[in-house]
């Protein structure tokens, strides 16, 4: 096996303690791989918008892809490497695919998160039963998403859903996959919807492409099912404890559970040389 040259960590249920917070041994071994030389990516569904405090605990962190692999930035001075977004047209014809669904309908676009007023002011309704606050603080809130998706003609990053019943949620999933778009999920709760082409995979291969690291020396460590992609690209996939069957097959190693400090335990293992 080739020596780790390349680190993708998703954040939510992998990076991030089931509270939201990052614990102190995975921000030390995070820093000591960076120390060592090895490149660290953040690779996550959210924007920069929903980052600020993470990046901030991460501070050495080089690199960020966000939206589900619709775009990689470098940190160090705020350039966009990539970009793979979801048309106009294309983000039209989703919403219309949408429209018939009773949801919680989030467009991801220039790095915020725009929702329905109606929405926000139902939020746990809607699908936000855990760190409401989160949600309230980190969305922008619109009298009407269709009309703000009409007006706006611009492409955006994704579309995250979150819907009131199991049932609506599998119809508009093979809906938009009829259609032919990309859908994935980062909980078990919700949808998103990328471009045809937008995955962590892809981003997280043009990075590495970039930096001249063949993927036999990329590690990627994650959870759900939009890892699915850069599990199946990096020639080292790490699942975590607590992730889903469908991340597990893809593993050549099964970490401890993101409470139990997972990406800590992998990173000494794969990256640092210890023997976790």
């Amino acid at each position: 096996m080739e020596d780790v040259q390349l680190v993708a960590l998703d954040m939510d249920g992998t990076t991030l303690l089931p509270d939201l917070t990052i614990a102190q041994q995975t921000k030390e071994k995070i820093s000591a791989c960076i120390a060592k030389g090895t490149a660290v990516t953040i690779c996550t569904g959210r924007t920069l918008a929903e980052l600020k405090w993470e990046l901030e605990e991460l501070g050495d962190v080089p690199y960020v892809i966000t939206g589900n692999g619709s775009a990689a930035w470098c940190l160090r001075d705020g350039t966009k490497l990539y970009e793979d977004t979801v048309s106009y047209d294309d983000a039209m014809h989703i919403m219309e695919i949408l429209r018939p669904y009773d949801m919680r309908i989030e467009v991801y676009y220039d790095g915020k998160v725009f929702v329905n007023q109606h929405v926000l002011d139902h939020i746990v309704a809607y699908g936000a039963t855990e760190f409401p606050e989160f949600i309230l603080e980190t969305r922008t809130a619109v009298e009407d998403i269709y009309a703000f998706m009409e007006k706006l003609q611009q492409p955006i990053d994704k579309f995250n859903l979150f819907f009131k019943s199991s049932t609506e949620r599998q119809a508009a999933w093979d809906a938009c996959i009829a259609a032919g778009y990309n859908v994935t999920s980062s909980f078990l709760q919700n949808m998103e919807v990328n471009s045809k082409t937008a995955n962590k995979g892809n981003a997280l291969k043009h990075l590495a492409q970039s930096l001249h690291i063949p993927a036999q020396a990329v590690m990627a460590v994650g959870d759900q099912l939009n890892d699915v992609s850069m599990l199946t690209y990096a020639g080292v996939p790490v699942a975590m404890g607590n992730a889903v069957s469908e991340v597990k097959e893809l593993a050549v190693f099964i970490t401890k559970s993101n409470a139990d400090n997972g990406v800590a335990y992998a990173l000494e293992r794969y990256v640092l040389g210890g023997q976790a």
